[in-house]
């Protein structure tokens, strides 16, 4: 592996009882925002609930990645028995196509929702306080597949487990770059779930909710009353409006 290519670094934000801990990825610079495209009723559904939900890393998509996942905590090693879970987010803000790859299969329009990673780190940080385990966020590297290979061979060698897990999963293959991905990571040793969930203040947490620009009128509208009957005011994109 070329040792000159970056790493995260990871700071230690919170520290609970029994080695929990919140940790973040300081190895660049923070952007202003992240943002994370998703169905609008579930959108909806964290401002009525209070909850953030993070998924399995063993449910992902990417035939690539479920090898890397299987690599990583199905081996003997010492991953072994970690459970790892996630929530995808991306620094990107302004690309047309990320709207239609969002969109894509989906019968039901789409909203974005903006935080801080400082924002959602606080937000989240209070999983440990009654659940043993740790928290990291951090910005995804992109690699290509040789190199991947190559580092899951380091990790026998590795010891703080749980911080060696969170930085291989934030570890893609090259093909993938364009996502520019934050992943907020929850691990732990408990039996396998369905799901993590962590309780936050939505309205303190997400400060911008936005409309797809493939909506139209009438679920444009569909929307704004819907997040208008929850006290919430949202926005449409404007990407593709006509010039004047």
């Amino acid at each position: 592996m070329d040792a000159s290519r970056a790493m995260p670094i990871w700071k230690l934000i919170a520290r609970g009882d029994d080695g929990r801990k919140v940790m973040s990825d300081v190895s660049r610079d923070e952007p202003r925002y992240v943002y994370q495209m998703l169905r609008w009723q579930y959108a909806k559904q964290i401002f009525e609930t209070g909850i953030l939900r993070l998924r399995p890393v063993r449910a992902w998509q990417d035939p690539f990645e479920k090898w890397w996942c299987d690599k990583l905590f199905n081996g003997p090693g010492p991953l072994a028995g970690i459970q790892a879970y996630g929530s995808c987010w991306t620094t990107g803000a302004y690309d047309e196509p990320r709207w239609r790859m969002a969109g894509f299969g989906n019968n039901t329009p789409i909203v974005r929702i903006r935080t801080r990673m400082s924002v959602m780190l606080n937000a989240a940080g209070h999983l440990i306080d009654n659940n043993a385990g740790s928290l990291f966020l951090g910005l995804v590297l992109y690699r290509g597949e040789d190199y991947l290979r190559k580092l899951a061979q380091s990790v026998g060698s590795q010891k703080q487990v749980t911080r060696v897990a969170a930085t291989m999963l934030l570890h893609k293959r090259y093909q993938f770059k364009f996502e520019d991905e934050v992943r907020l990571l929850w691990l732990d040793k408990q039996p396998p779930g369905e799901w993590v969930f962590i309780k936050v203040d939505p309205n303190t947490l997400i400060d911008q909710v936005m409309i797809t620009p493939h909506a139209t009128d009438a679920e444009r509208q569909m929307i704004e009353d819907e997040f208008k009957s929850i006290g919430v005011p949202c926005k449409s994109s404007l990407i593709l409006r006509e010039p004047r």
